[in-house]
C-alpha cells in the first residue's frame, strides 16, 4: 500500500489567490522581486508567473515583476502593457519612496500629478518625483520653474538610484552653476539617493550610474 503524506501534495492555487499580488503590482506598475517574495512568498509568486498573472524582468537594479493580461484583469486594468526596463525601474523607485513616506506616518496623494507624490507637512505642500537615473539638469530646472517658482509647491524632492558621484555631478550645476544660470534654492529643491530594494549601494540603474 502506498502511503500518501501531506508533504507529497501539490498546492493548487485558484485565480483569486493571486489577486492581492496583482493589486500590489498595479499600485505603482511594478514590484521588485525581493519585495514580492517578502510579501507573498516564493511559492505563490512562482505560481503566479506560471499562470501568466505576472512576469519578471531582469534589470540593472535586479528582477522586477509586472502584470500580464491575466493579472491586469485581476487588478481591474484593461489593455495590454509592454513596459521598458527604465519604466519598471522608475516605478520601483517611486514605490520605494511612497512606502517610506507612509511608514513615517505621512499621508500621500498619488492622484494630483502623474508619476509623482504630493503630501503636506508643517504647512508646506511638497512634490516628490522619483526616477532611477535622475533627471537632466535642464529638465529639473524646468520642473523647478513650473512648480516652485510659481509657488504651486513649497518644496520639490527628487529621489534616485544615482551613485554619490553622479548625484554630486547633478547637484553642482543646480546649486552652484557656472556662468549666468540662476542657482536653485537647496531649501526648496532636495536631491535624495536610494539603494534599490534588496540591493546594494553599488548597484546602478542604466548601467552607468557609478
Amino acid at each position: 500500500m502506498l502511503e500518501f503524506r501531506v508533504s507529497d501534495a501539490v498546492r493548487v492555487y485558484t485565480t483569486a489567490a493571486f489577486a492581492p499580488l496583482a493589486s500590489e503590482i498595479k499600485r505603482f506598475g511594478a514590484l521588485s522581486w525581493h519585495e514580492a517574495l517578502a510579501l507573498f512568498g516564493e511559492e505563490l509568486v512562482t505560481n503566479a508567473m506560471r499562470r501568466k498573472v505576472c512576469a519578471v524582468r531582469e534589470t540593472p537594479i535586479g528582477k522586477i515583476l509586472y502584470l500580464l493580461h491575466q493579472g491586469r484583469r485581476l487588478a481591474g486594468v484593461t489593455g495590454s502593457f509592454h513596459p521598458t526596463d527604465a519604466a519598471l525601474m522608475d516605478d520601483v523607485c517611486l514605490r520605494q519612496v511612497a512606502l517610506m513616506l507612509e511608514q513615517a506616518g505621512i499621508a500621500i496623494d498619488l492622484s494630483v500629478r502623474k508619476e509623482a507624490i504630493v503630501y503636506a507637512q508643517g504647512g508646506r505642500r511638497i512634490l516628490v518625483v522619483a526616477q532611477h537615473a535622475g533627471y537632466s539638469v535642464a529638465a529639473l530646472r524646468r520642473l523647478y520653474k513650473a512648480t516652485i517658482e510659481t509657488n504651486e509647491y513649497s518644496e520639490l524632492h527628487l529621489y534616485t538610484y544615482l551613485s554619490p558621484k553622479k548625484l554630486e555631478e547633478l547637484a553642482q550645476p543646480l546649486y552652484a552653476p557656472v556662468g549666468r544660470s540662476k542657482p536653485l534654492d537647496p531649501q526648496r529643491l532636495h536631491l535624495h539617493r536610494l539603494v534599490p530594494p534588496g540591493g546594494s549601494p553599488e548597484q546602478a540603474a542604466s548601467g552607468n550610474l557609478n
